[in-house]
């Protein structure tokens, strides 16, 4: 009777162990295992130097980022699920990007949409 009762117990703790390991996992929308190069969707140019949005991920952590017009900027990436956060030096910028899928993003602030090249 003793086992039975100690059975019943323990059988919700072991599920919900399970339940719990199985789903706290949080796995990234996006891997970067090469040079993977977002461009703005729908660009037109209007003068030679206005190069519209672009980012560029690299497989070590590496990122350049054009939040418009002809510098880009260099820095670095972490993706934490379905976020890609840049932070950069030069202008000490900090940019984040959503994960729509494997072959467009959209930066948070400003709304635009990127894709893959």
């Amino acid at each position: 009777m003793k086992l039975k009762l100690l059975q019943a117990s323990c059988l919700p703790i072991v599920l919900f162990l399970f339940i719990l390991t199985t789903t706290g996992c949080k796995k990234d929308k996006l891997e970067v295992n090469e040079v993977k190069e977002y461009r703005e969707v729908g660009h037109i140019p209007m003068n030679a130097y206005d190069g519209g949005w672009a980012l560029t991920l690299q497989h070590n952590g590496v990122a350049e980022v054009n939040p418009g017009g002809d510098i880009r900027y260099g820095g670095t990436y972490k993706i934490n699920g379905s976020k890609i956060k840049v932070k950069t030096e030069q202008n000490s910028g900090t940019y984040t990007f959503e994960i729509i899928s494997e072959s467009e993003i959209r930066e948070e602030s400003s709304g635009v949409t990127l894709g893959l090249r």
